[in-house]
């Protein structure tokens, strides 16, 4: 199904080719007349209307299985914009032209419905046509030193107003703004964590040295425990020894202290 729609194409882009050729008149840009590059993208367009997404995913992995990359981004585009641009209703002139800023008779910033320009080795053709919801834009870019090679890259886009377009500019903006502000808070953080985390281990170690030095104070000192029973019972014995050699009692005499030589 894909040959038959590229064949279809080429068949009808040749056929246009071959026409304007009879013109000397015709300016061309690579050996093309303008002419064919504008009946080429007509008939990318016309082609499109006959698909629907189950076709197009059936181009895809067949442009997949060839390893053909243009025709693999340029189906993935068509299946994206399926469901933005409604019915296909017509051609806008090739002289009309979308955004950029009007400024009495001049547009700065815009682009027309068509035009095909070259830059270097590059030539790019870009048509717009006119849809029930969306308009859409296709691009065409070919080698200058090979037309005949085919395009090496095919690209469709829906069309968005200057106002949309600033709008989503504005909120990429603020998004960026956003996350440049939420990365400078996030630094300030850890640049802060940087000060807090030595002041923190600072006093940590400053209470822990408190700490053992409290343990220290108050732990009790150990005295020697003084055998008082061994000291009574030399006390009686000494005393009754006094009391044997002088005939006196006990009574009469008070041991106060004992020298021990």
């Amino acid at each position: 199904m894909k040959k038959k729609f590229l064949i279809g194409i080429c068949t009808l882009a040749l056929m246009l080719g071959l026409t304007a050729c009879g013109n000397d008149k015709q300016e061309e840009i690579g050996g093309m007349p303008i002419s064919t590059y504008e009946q080429t993208l007509k008939s990318y367009i016309t082609g499109l209307e006959s698909v629907d997404e189950t076709m197009i995913t059936y181009y895809i992995s067949q442009s997949e299985q060839a390893d053909d990359k243009v025709f693999v981004e340029f189906f993935k585009d068509v299946k994206e914009c399926l469901p933005l641009k409604g019915k296909f209703v017509k051609f806008y002139d090739n002289n009309k032209t979308f955004g950029g800023i009007n400024i009495g008779k001049f547009n700065i910033g815009g682009n027309k419905a068509f035009s095909v320009e070259k830059s270097g080795k590059t030539i790019t053709a870009s048509i717009i046509a006119d849809y029930s919801k969306r308009d859409l834009k296709l691009t065409y870019v070919l080698n200058a030193n090979d037309v005949k090679a085919g395009p090496t890259a095919i690209n469709i886009e829906p069309v968005y107003t200057l106002g949309e377009t600033m709008s989503k500019a504005g909120l990429n903006t603020v998004m960026g703004i956003a996350i440049v502000f939420a990365m400078l808070v996030v630094m300030s953080g850890v640049i802060k964590c940087f000060e807090v985390i030595p002041a923190l281990e600072k006093r940590s170690k400053a209470k822990k040295e408190l700490d053992e030095k409290v343990e220290t104070i108050a732990t009790p000192v150990s005295t020697p425990v003084v055998n008082q029973t061994d000291d009574l019972q030399l006390v009686a014995v000494i005393a009754a020894a006094i009391a044997a050699s002088t005939g006196a009692s006990t009574d009469s005499f008070v041991v106060r202290s004992i020298k021990k030589r």
